[in-house]
């Protein structure tokens, strides 16, 4: 029986491969009440100047990442390649309405670890109108496929604890809140970057991260 690390490294490859829009949808996931799909951002988006702009203008507009940049079409490619595609135990998901329009993406991250989890990762509402509550069936279509194909022992999350909309959505979804990490801001050349503290920074951390678990047989 495969283990839970292969059961990761075949199905993110095989989803990440994909290169034909027939077989994108044929692999999607659909999400309940015929609200739409998530189908995997794979090697037939590199190509794909509607989605390398609209991944690109969501990033630019979001508000609440720990981290921001400038963002442009040509970097939203190489993020795409270096930082997604070619990392093994990452995957993201476009969320598509019942038209076939995107209007956010999701996805998994730092699945590869003893501990057998995955930590939901870059949830993004890109278009904020229409298709009410569409995110919070995604995001449980998303749990609900990991859970059935690979089999993790749980999920978890980070989110700034001043981003208490988005704390409001996971606890809805069933998680639950177990600690907090403590960030420094970190600001060059027009970046602003939030990492956690090393060990001799004694100083008042700037922000925090909330970080939440999921547990399946609490979550309603």
């Amino acid at each position: 029986m495969p283990t839970y690390q292969e059961k990761v490294g075949a199905e993110f490859t095989t989803l990440k491969s994909i290169v034909r829009f027939d077989e994108l949808i044929a692999r999607s996931i659909r999400l309940k009440g015929g609200m739409g799909y998530l189908v995997c951002v794979s090697e037939l988006h590199t190509d794909d100047d509607d989605t390398i702009k609209n991944l690109a203008q969501w990033r630019m507009e979001a508000t609440t990442f720990h981290n921001k940049f400038n963002v442009t079409l040509d970097g939203t490619k190489r993020w795409l390649r270096k930082l997604l595609l070619d990392v093994p135990d990452r995957i993201l998901f476009l969320v598509l309405n019942r038209y076939g329009h995107a209007v956010g993406h999701m996805g998994l991250a730092h699945a590869l670890n003893e501990e057998c989890l995955m930590e939901l990762d870059n949830v993004i509402r890109g278009v904020s109108v229409g298709d009410p509550g569409i995110m919070s069936v995604a995001t449980q279509a998303l749990l609900d496929w990991a859970d059935k194909t690979i089999a993790p022992k749980g999920f978890h999350l980070r989110t700034l604890e001043d981003n208490i909309h988005a704390i409001r959505f996971y606890e809805k979804l069933g998680f639950q809140t177990y600690g907090k990490q403590p960030l420094r801001r970190i600001e060059s050349n027009g970046e602003i970057n939030h990492v956690p503290l090393t060990e001799d920074d004694k100083n008042d951390p700037d922000k925090y991260f909330v970080c939440m678990k999921y547990d399946a047989d609490k979550a309603t």
